[in-house]
């Protein structure tokens, strides 16, 4: 039996069907099985375990039975991607087309037709779209398989931990057929090395990331690898500064569990944050600048004309550290806040999720699962879990989106079948007696009545709090705990709050030589691009304290 992967290519014309079928088996007939087919469902006769990596078709109906709703139904992982004519996106039609087809979320893009052979422009996209399916249905052979109860929080942790760091992995939920789940969690690495209930920071070393402290002072700290720390690890480094980041997580930060990032610049087929993490991570690494995995900054204090940054103990080893540095830029972002619903804690980290990484939406295959939050975060989340649940839906505080998220979020959620529960919050939640989640509690705010609402998962994603607790008092911050930077700082409640005769620096705090930015700073724009472009200017304000 071929076991090859299938990219299917249903086009219309039978000429066009040949052509584009032979420039494909050409490049990939050696890992894929290149199909071709007449476009519709009664022509896609594969079976639904067919793995599926990539359908390329001109099909633009938009009924039930047309092609990429079809794919999209029995082949959630597949790639789909819409065939069109070159120098077709010149007619208002054809733009329209394409338009409506992504706004529906039918198709994830748009290739052009070859026009020669080897077509470069075109295995650009095929090789970008089988790269995707391949990250989503974890088809490599795994670089590490984690041994665990699959229910379990902490196994749940180490699987979006793994994900987050980009190692590929499979799970077992036992050492063999007739064995029980091993508790603790084992995580096996490809060169047989066994980990015993490890924690991030070993997992992060065995995946060759480094968790090491410098002993020497830095010219700049960064603390937090989010978009804004990264852009700032990339400018700093780049410009010849000694560079640390240090990271308490994965990198990446909030954004790098959203699925789909639709609305940064210069990726106009959209970016997953995991990936636009990563690429950042590694432009930043090349041009020189130190990382340290899984390390939480735990206070701030000046030294003279440094700063010491204490670090908390690796697990198991009880020692503390410290860095100097003789700047800082606080990029520590944002977590969503917590629910304080006690009957809904149980099931924190197997059934009730604080964002939605692609890790736990697959888990969702076929079930009820509803998302808390209105903002861009939430959309992205229902629309990667419609990719797989029986049905998803939104509860928002606001009666309606379209004040707190983008208008191609809430038409591709219309299209895609999410429904929305408005003027709702979640206020308990009970399982069965197997323990696993059954039905949230909603009130209605208007009305104050509650609903018992089945469902087998909640996502949470909702506000945000600021990490900063750990800033002390002379890191002037407002009263939700985001920082004060710039013009906010010299007068704040009554009193001077700026020491020297010099005007703050942009984006610089209260303590001169140390800045904020992305969401940690108070009147920032919560958006990705907001992040890289602060993360990207406070590098002059460095040069410039730093110079003075």
């Amino acid at each position: 039996m071929d076991s090859r992967p299938i990219i299917l290519v249903a086009v219309a014309p039978a000429e066009a069907r040949a052509a584009v079928t032979a420039e494909l088996h050409r490049r990939y007939a050696a890992d894929y099985r290149v199909v071709p087919a007449e476009p519709g469902s009664s022509a896609i006769a594969l079976d639904p375990g067919t793995a599926v990596a990539l359908v390329i078709s001109d099909d633009v109906s938009d009924t039930s039975e047309a092609t990429f709703p079809t794919v999209r139904r029995l082949f959630p992982d597949a790639r789909r991607c819409l065939l069109i004519e070159w120098r077709s996106w010149s007619s208002p039609t054809a733009s329209r087309m394409v338009w409506n087809l992504l706004a529906a979320g039918h198709i994830d893009y748009y290739a052009v037709r070859p026009r020669h052979s080897p077509d470069e422009y075109f295995h650009r996209t095929v090789t970008e779209f089988l790269l995707e399916w391949s990250r989503a249905a974890s088809s490599p052979p795994p670089d590490a398989t984690v041994i665990a109860n699959e229910s379990t929080a902490r196994t749940h942790d180490i699987r979006r931990f793994l994900a987050r760091i980009g190692v590929r992995y499979a799970v077992h939920d036992s050492l063999g057929a007739d064995a029980a789940p091993p508790a603790p969690p084992l995580v096996q690495l490809s060169d047989g090395q066994l980990l015993r209930d490890p924690s991030n920071a070993e997992l992060a070393r065995a995946s060759g990331l480094t968790t090491a402290l410098p002993q020497d002072p830095v010219d700049l700290a960064i603390v937090g690898a989010g978009p804004a720390g990264l852009a700032a690890a990339v400018y700093a480094a780049s410009e010849g500064l000694n560079t640390l980041v240090l990271e308490r997580d994965a990198v990446g930060g909030q954004a790098g569990s959203s699925s789909l990032i639709r609305n940064y610049l210069g990726f106009a087929r959209g970016v997953s944050g995991a990936d636009l993490a990563d690429r950042a991570y590694q432009q930043a690494w090349v041009f020189g600048a130190r990382f340290a995995h899984t390390r939480e900054v735990t206070a701030l204090a000046v030294d003279g004309d440094r700063y010491v940054l204490d670090v908390a103990p690796e697990p198991g080893t009880g020692t503390a550290h410290s860095v100097a540095a003789r700047s800082v830029v606080l990029a520590t972002g944002v977590s969503y806040r917590r629910l304080t619903i006690p009957d809904l804690d149980p099931y924190v980290g197997s059934a009730v999720f604080y964002g939605a990484s692609s890790i736990e939406a697959k888990g969702q295959a076929g079930k009820v699962v509803h998302v808390v939050g209105g903002g861009n975060s939430a959309g992205q989340a229902a629309l990667h879990l419609a990719r797989y649940a029986s049905h998803v839906e939104l509860i928002v505080r606001g009666t309606t989106l379209a004040e707190s998220m983008s208008r191609y979020l809430v038409d591709q959620l219309d299209a895609a079948g999410v429904t929305v529960l408005g003027e709702s919050r979640v206020v308990g939640g009970g399982g069965d007696t197997a323990g696993n989640l059954d039905h949230i509690v909603v009130r209605n705010r208007q009305t104050g009545a509650d609903a018992a609402v089945p469902t087998r998962a909640l996502f949470i994603t909702i506000g945000a709090a600021p990490h900063t607790q750990w800033l002390g008092d002379r890191v002037l911050r407002d009263r939700w705990g985001f920082v004060l930077t710039g013009a906010d700082i010299t007068d704040e409640g009554g009193r001077r709050a700026w020491p020297h005769d010099r005007p703050p620096g942009t984006l610089e705090a209260s303590l001169p030589g140390v800045f904020a930015v992305g969401d940690v700073r108070r009147g920032s724009v919560k958006r990705v691009a907001s992040a890289v472009g602060e993360g990207s200017v406070v590098i002059t304000s460095v040069h410039n304290y730093l110079a003075g």
